[in-house]
């Protein structure tokens, strides 16, 4: 037997083991031997058998460190409780639990317990009341809500998960009533009313059915159960204040262990510190592990450790040094999660994978795309939020039962686990069916905040990528526009809240927080098992999950480009719709050179990214087109190139199309500026960037803009079609022209001079006249500089010139 492949073994096998297929099991369990332990196996002859019967009093006399003899411990109980569960009338079948074989579909032997119905049945929604949404609490959400079933997380998590786990999801996808549930059901009681009462709020959900588990399980676990949210963080002495609060509470739920007079008097000592209120950093450090320490004494049984929030406190660090902070919890976490021998389990829920716990080695991570295991289910992937059938299962117990699903989807789904299940944002569709109307529920402010200050210090390359995907979100190719990066395993805070962020780095941050997701190839062959991943090396496809979320983007675009477009961009804009282009050419330059700062585009020039900063800047200040009536399309293939941004009508009722086309001029000399804007404005008509222009389409507007620094200018025409159907350039009749009128106004000053006088020295008249005379300078291209002046002779960009003629 020496050949054990599977570390998921029945009682009943590891029972029949030698010493050697004992070893390479353990091994395999990740128990972490050194040789001479190995070595003390070997010598006193372990068998499967005796195993079993091994205790922890045994084990430290064999020398076992405390490391590996926890994890023994802990799985010598577990094999154990098999064997007892096995024996429990009404539990399963007699011969081993199958637990294993529950997540196939098919076994030739007896028919498996099938206890994680959720992915396989009926859902089951339990109404006891009016949908909630802003409620945590398992036990008001189940006694005064409706209630969707995830009561089988309990199950999954008690039997799979691991001594110690980390679940990461988005905001409000129910993390917190899992725990609460989680902790009601396992959290012991004291009389037999309480646990009456508490085990009625159980009666109607799926885990009822399986009393060999409640009979193992139900009440019989000491419970250390906190969260972290909300501690204030704005100093660090208010933080202490803050922390010492939620600890003092813990400790007031268990001061019945000091009426037990078991602790020893430096114990009880301790103890009674945190119940009068201590701030003291060391006190407030070893609080949690000196609770289950305390609990196995009260209980004589390992404790269940449930931190909610775990990450906050890193997350929220703005006035305070950041390592203090992280230090700080980094302690108190590894003294619960790291070799403790009076936890049993302990399970961190929040935001991100933070870096420290990866440090603790033993922190298994469970997010949304957890790869399936040998046994084709993904853990807890669907234990958070909503599935198809369950959504469905809710509209139909609603009153809401006509309204159409793919309206639904379409805002409130686009998560997806590894096996192709596809999961909905569970606040948001609470939220809806509480109101009955679809719109925007899922706004995070603090954190959205804090995420746009991030995605600002961010290269103009990755803003770039963030607008493109944005614009791909409406349009009808966005199945084939995704960024495609490697997700980091763990993230720090402090690196995350430094000048720049990598690319990697912010793409994991805003997949963690749920502004993206992943599109997940291959589900169905992962599902069978076919294929064999190395996940940690994988690129993964990221893209905007719904058009719920993609409002939240449209509102951030104006930010993370870094301007303040939101108050004149719908006008300025809208005058291209109505074909008064002669006031957008008037405007846009002198708005233009009010909103940019030398500043942002130095940065752009020393990377090299002139056009880009140009294009960035117009495509985020049309973010508010993006959607059902209009897309935004950015450098899309069309004629016979790709054209800047084009604003292509896709709803019948409006038939303007417009198109960008953008050109960077070497100098702000004013023949050049408008040399590369005309350029730009033929460009669109020789490349036949209005191919492909839908037919209820009936006029393009297409402008040209030349920048240069703070310099704008705007040629541009408004087109009218001759025939129907066809987009080729001949079809198209021009209608209306403009130029920036600045440089007009400066040319007609400029004709009026020459008509008049043939030399500057004979023009007084004229200039008393106009106010105005013309610039003596020479421009790049060797020709009379046609700006006009009010004083001396040289414009701004010429008066150096001055200097060198005298």
């Amino acid at each position: 037997m020496s050949s054990i492949i599977t570390t998921n073994i029945s009682y009943k096998v590891v029972k029949e083991f030698d010493t050697e297929a004992l070893i390479t099991f353990l091994i395999r369990k990740k128990i972490d031997f050194n040789e001479n332990e190995i070595q003390i196996f070997h010598d006193q002859g372990i068998n499967g058998d005796s195993f079993l019967m091994l205790n922890e009093k045994k084990l430290k006399e064999y020398k076992i460190q405390i490391g590996p003899r926890v994890k023994l411990i802990n799985l010598i109980n577990n094999l154990n409780n098999q064997k007892q569960s096995a024996d429990i009338d009404s539990g399963p079948p007699k011969k081993c639990l199958k637990l294993i074989k529950d997540f196939e579909e098919n076994d030739d032997e007896e028919k498996p317990m099938k206890w994680l119905k959720q992915a396989k049945d009926n859902p089951n929604i339990v109404i006891n009341g009016n949908y909630i949404p802003d409620v945590s609490d398992f036990a008001k959400f189940i006694t005064s809500g409706i209630f969707v079933d995830k009561s089988l997380f309990i199950m999954e998590f008690m039997i799979y998960g691991e001594q110690a786990n980390l679940i990461t999801r988005p905001h409000q996808f129910g993390k917190s009533t899992n725990l609460s549930m989680l902790y009601t059901f396992l959290t012991p009681t004291f009389t037999e009313e309480e646990k009456i009462q508490r085990l009625s709020l159980f009666k109607d959900l799926r885990i009822s059915e399986f009393n060999w588990f409640i009979k193992l399980n139900f009440g019989n676990w000491p419970v250390i159960y906190i969260s972290f949210k909300d501690l204030n963080i704005k100093s660090w002495q208010l933080m202490l204040n803050s922390l010492k609060q939620k600890m003092l509470k813990l400790y007031e739920k268990h001061r019945y262990i000091l009426d037990d007079k078991k602790l020893s008097n430096t114990n009880e000592k301790f103890f009674k510190k945190i119940l009068n209120g201590t701030t003291d950093q060391s006190y407030l450090t070893d609080a949690l592990s000196s609770l289950a320490e305390y609990l196995y004494i009260y209980f004589n049984k390992r404790s269940i450790i449930l931190i909610d929030e775990y990450d906050w406190p890193m997350k929220n660090t703005e006035k305070i040094n950041y390592d203090d902070v992280n230090f700080l919890f980094q302690s108190m976490y590894s003294s619960v999660a790291k070799d403790n021998e009076y936890v049993h389990k302990i399970l961190f829920v929040g935001l991100l994978p933070i870096s420290f716990l990866s440090g603790l080695n033993n922190v298994e991570h469970f997010p949304i795309h957890i790869l399936p295991s040998i046994h084709k289910r993904a853990y807890f992937s669907d234990s958070f939020g909503f599935t198809q059938k369950e959504i469905e299962a809710l509209i139909r117990k609603s009153i809401l039962k006509n309204i159409n699903l793919s309206d639904l989807s379409s805002y409130y789904n686009g998560y997806q686990t590894s096996i192709g299940t596809n999961i909905y944002n569970p606040y948001s569709m609470i939220s809806f069916l509480k109101n009955g109307v679809i719109t925007n529920y899922w706004i995070n402010s603090g954190s959205e905040k804090t995420l746009v200050g991030y995605l600002k210090k961010c290269d103009q390359s990755i803003k770039e990528k963030i607008q493109k995907l944005f614009y791909s979100f409406y349009s009808s190719q966005n199945d084939k526009l995704f960024v495609k990066v490697k997700l980091m395993s763990c993230l720090q805070y402090d690196k995350i809240k430094k000048k720049e962020l990598e690319i990697d780095a912010v793409f994991t941050l805003l997949y963690y927080s749920g502004y993206l997701t992943a599109k997940m190839d291959g589900a169905n062959a992962r599902l069978k098992g076919e294929v064999v991943e190395f996940w940690k090396n994988t690129k993964i496809k990221l893209m905007i999950p719904n058009r719920e979320v993609a409002e939240q983007w449209r509102e951030w675009i104006y930010e993370i480009i870094g301007t303040d477009q939101v108050k004149m961009n719908k006008n300025i804009y809208n005058l291209l719709f109505k074909k008064d282009i002669k006031t957008f050419c008037k405007e846009f330059p002198a708005i233009y050179m009010d909103m940019v700062s030398y500043h942002d585009i130095g940065d752009t020039t020393r990377t090299k990214l002139h056009e880009g900063w140009y294009h960035a800047f117009v495509l985020g200040s049309l973010a508010m087109y993006h959607g059902d009536d209009y897309q935004v399309v950015s450098n899309r293939e069309v004629g016979l190139d790709r054209a800047d941004i084009r604003i292509i009508s896709t709803n019948k009722e409006y038939n303007t199309n417009i198109t960008f086309e953008f050109k960077v001029a070497l100098s702000e000399d004013c023949d050049m500026m408008e040399s590369c804007a005309e350029k730009g404005l033929n460009q669109i008509d020789e490349k036949n960037y209005r191919a492909n222009t839908p037919s209820h389409v009936k006029t393009i507007v297409e402008v040209a803009i030349a920048f240069h620094k703070k310099h704008a200018f705007i040629s541009a025409h408004v087109l009218q079609r001759i025939e129907k159907g066809s987009s080729i350039s001949s079809n198209w009749k021009i209608s209306l022209t403009a130029k920036s009128e600045s440089f007009q106004m400066q040319r007609d000053t400029v004709s009026n001079f020459s008509k008049n006088k043939s030399d500057d020295d004979s023009a007084t008249s004229t200039v008393c006249k106009n106010s105005l005379k013309r610039c003596k300078g020479i421009t790049t291209t060797n020709n009379r500089c046609r700006r006009t002046v009010k004083f001396g002779n040289y414009c701004y960009q010429h008066k150096n010139q001055k200097n060198l003629r005298s």
